[in-house]
């Protein structure tokens, strides 16, 4: 698949689920504490905080959001070169629940696009669960880690072997200082 395949795809999937498509927001955020938008929610901000209600009924979106990264907390600029995956500027996919939908759906439709849609291997898949460090945040998401257990024992592969548990710094994504 092409990179636009995989874009429209990704759209026309998250369509079926009944979330609303929204544009990639503009590269200058209106938000005071960004340079340049640099990940997929910040135009969701208002929702997930509460100070505004999501506009979309029901209240789930997708989008592909264009995203600088070239300073501040999340500064991939000294890392590009040095590995396959750190860039300054990448299109983030995001499918968002204001309230709707909570991690079953999001996983079971994560699996779904992956395995049935896109027709990626599932012995080639694994699933990364928030197991906090020492002094890291909140506790073990068990949750997390049973509903994918499930997944991959349906999938005949071994939950033991395609869950990866990370800590907060290898698993944890916060856009601020706090959260």
């Amino acid at each position: 698949m092409t990179s636009r395949e995989i874009r429209q795809s990704f759209l026309d999937f998250f369509a079926e689920k009944r979330h609303s498509i929204v544009p990639s927001a503009s590269l200058m955020p209106s938000s005071p504490n960004l340079l340049f938008t640099n990940a997929g929610m910040n135009q969701f901000v208002p929702y997930f905080l509460g100070s505004e209600s999501a506009p979309y009924d029901p209240p789930r979106a997708a989008d592909t959001q264009k995203c600088i990264r070239a300073g501040g907390k999340h500064n991939d600029l000294e890392d590009v070169g040095y590995d396959t995956y750190h860039h300054t500027f990448f299109e983030m996919l995001g499918n968002w629940s204001f309230g709707n939908y909570f991690k079953k759906e999001a996983i079971a439709w994560a699996w779904e696009l992956l395995v049935d849609r896109w027709k990626l291997p599932p012995n080639r898949l694994y699933a990364t669960v928030y197991k906090p460090g020492p002094g890291d945040p909140a506790d073990f998401d068990q949750e997390a880690h049973d509903l994918w257990a499930a997944v991959f024992e349906k999938a005949g592969l071994d939950p033991a072997v395609h869950i990866v548990n990370g800590n907060k710094k290898d698993n944890f994504w916060m856009m601020g200082d706090t959260g």
